[in-house]
């Protein structure tokens, strides 16, 4: 048990954050260490080496003195005699003179240590021996950097030698000590990093740590857990967008579960129906079959219907699934009333306004929703009144492309209308009228899917005025440019053709003054570009190349 949670402990993200920082500071002072130890090392020996060979040159100075010295040695065993006697050591140095029959002479100075006391590293030492100066390291009790200097006078034949050598392991002690001392420096970094780290980690996965408690109580059920959110960082705005996520599926879940009570609901009534004239069937009676055979092809039919608009109104909402291309309104518009004439030959169907621009829009999607708005007119409306097909382009602080279908009905309670575009909400009055309850719900979403909406609202007479609202984005140069519509690529946009006219107009007008100044050299440029200029910044080009050419050819 221990062993489990142990591992699991080691397998959480602040313990392999904590341990990645801390093997990569480690790799980085073991780096630096073994650098400045080196480096350290290096330049020692250098030292050492570089007074080994100043010791030679005074040795052969000693030896030879100025050629004619009272007291100059006679033999080369007293040469070596008087450099012993006479010779100071350094600081972890030391000297042995050998004499030409091989024996050792002791320093007379005191000195670090004694090569004589290691025979095998003074043999291996002297096995170099040559009549230039040697130098080297050697490794015996101790390891040891020498320089072999050999010792003549000048009318003995004889040769002897004396050695110096320094003991590397004491002279390195410094650097020694440097790389102690930033071992333990870099163990105590080590340590102040990993509880400086250990609570950094720990502060910045809180918010995830509290993203996974909430992630574990939550349920279909409770979809209701938020997490707070606290800073400005990348965790912070992950845990925005987690809320964002459980709002989504709070809201799919909510919808869900509405939707299959629904269905469940209305599809209980058609098969009650069924089952009751099946059980009261009399196989005997052909005339029952029949009726009961009808009754049930007319249910299932309805149910049909009814499973149908729940596909629809599944897609329809989809903005990814809209073919959006430029419409005509005003044509889009009579186009409509001609279709919506079919629906009812009871009713007197009237063109009214029709909006003079150009729309972005899935003309198939929106006309199948206008059209839902007249059918529901025709279904509520009694027989003989007026139902009134239009457009209009709203110009108030949140302009808007408006379809209507005003029609001569019983009218929508106030209570009521908030909620006349959910799913199987249908009027007190429409009972009897054939239809799912669905028809408005599919509206409203083609509306959400064009960045839009449905509504619903008094007529100046009796009944009422369905309409689809879909928003417009307005840009204004400045306080003196024109008002223009430009198309959002989000949601619905359409270009008034005032303004597409004007804008072509403006460069009929242009054309025709650059033409006329390009046969007239004489006129003046700065008059010239003025107009240019007002006509770029008061007119931007906000008309699409269809419209341009239609208008062109018209104008032709």
């Amino acid at each position: 048990m221990v062993f489990g949670e142990l591992r699991n402990v080691m397998r959480s993200t602040r313990v392999r954050i904590l341990i990645a920082i801390l093997l990569a500071t480690t790799l980085a002072m073991t780096l630096v260490g073994v650098s400045t130890y080196t480096l350290g090392r290096q330049q020692t020996l250098a030292t050492i080496d570089a007074r080994l060979e100043h010791s030679a040159e005074l040795i052969a100075f000693m030896v030879v003195g100025s050629g004619n010295s009272a007291d100059a040695p006679a033999t080369s065993d007293a040469a070596v005699d008087a450099v012993m006697r006479r010779w100071i050591f350094a600081e972890d140095e030391t000297a042995v003179g050998i004499r030409a029959d091989g024996s050792t002479v002791p320093p007379s100075a005191p000195s670090a240590f004694r090569l004589d006391d290691d025979p095998a590293l003074l043999d291996a030492i002297t096995a170099r021996a040559s009549r230039g100066v040697v130098t080297g390291e050697a490794d015996g009790e101790r390891t040891v950097r020498y320089a072999i200097i050999p010792v003549q006078v000048v009318g003995d034949p004889n040769l002897a030698h004396v050695v110096i050598a320094t003991d590397v392991h004491a002279a390195l002690a410094e650097s020694r000590g440097v790389l102690t001392v930033e071992i333990v420096v870099a163990v105590v970094c080590l340590l102040l990093l990993g509880l400086v780290g250990w609570q950094l980690a720990g502060g910045l996965l809180h918010p995830i740590r509290l993203l996974r408690d909430a992630a574990a109580r939550i349920t279909e059920s409770d979809l209701d857990e938020r997490i707070p959110v606290v800073g400005r960082d990348d965790v912070s705005e992950l845990t925005r967008t987690v809320n964002g996520m459980l709002d989504r599926l709070d809201e799919a879940f909510t919808s869900q579960r509405q939707l299959l009570d629904d269905v469940g609901h209305e599809l209980k009534t058609p098969l009650t129906i069924v089952r009751g004239h099946l059980e009261l069937l009399d196989p005997s009676d052909p005339a029952d079959v029949a009726a009961t055979r009808d009754l049930a092809l007319d249910e299932l039919d309805r149910m049909s219907s009814l499973v149908a608009d729940i596909t629809e109104l599944s897609t329809a909402g989809l903005a990814s699934t809209l073919d959006r291309e430029p419409v005509d309104v005003a044509s889009f518009t009579a186009s409509v009333h001609d279709k919506a004439t079919a629906i009812s030959t009871d009713h007197t169907w009237v063109l009214g306004d029709q909006a003079e621009l150009t729309a972005d829009v899935d003309s198939g999607r929106l006309a199948q929703a206008w059209l839902q708005l007249a059918d529901n007119a025709a279904k509520y409306s009694p027989s003989g009144s007026t139902i009134v097909i239009s457009s209009r382009f709203d110009e108030t602080d949140d302009p808007a492309l408006v379809l209507s279908v005003s029609d001569e009905g019983p009218g929508v309670p106030e209570a009521l209308r908030e909620r006349i575009f959910d799913r199987f909400t249908r009027v007190s009055g429409g009972r009897g009228v054939a239809g799912s309850g669905l028809g408005l719900s599919i509206v409203q979403a083609i509306a959400a899917a064009h960045g839009g909406w449905a509504e619903v609202e008094d007529g100046d007479g009796p009944g009422s005025v369905f309409s689809i609202r879909l928003p417009l984005a307005v840009a204004e140069e400045d306080e003196d440019a024109e008002t223009a519509v430009e198309l959002d690529p989000d949601e619905t946009a359409a270009i008034p053709r005032d303004a597409m006219a004007q804008a072509i107009a403006l460069r009929e007008a242009q054309a025709a003054m650059d033409a006329q100044a390009a046969l007239e050299p004489a006129a003046s440029p700065t008059e010239s570009s003025s107009v240019h200029e007002d006509a770029v910044d008061d007119f931007p080009d906000l008309v699409d190349t269809s419209a341009r050419r239609r208008s062109t050819e018209g104008g032709a």
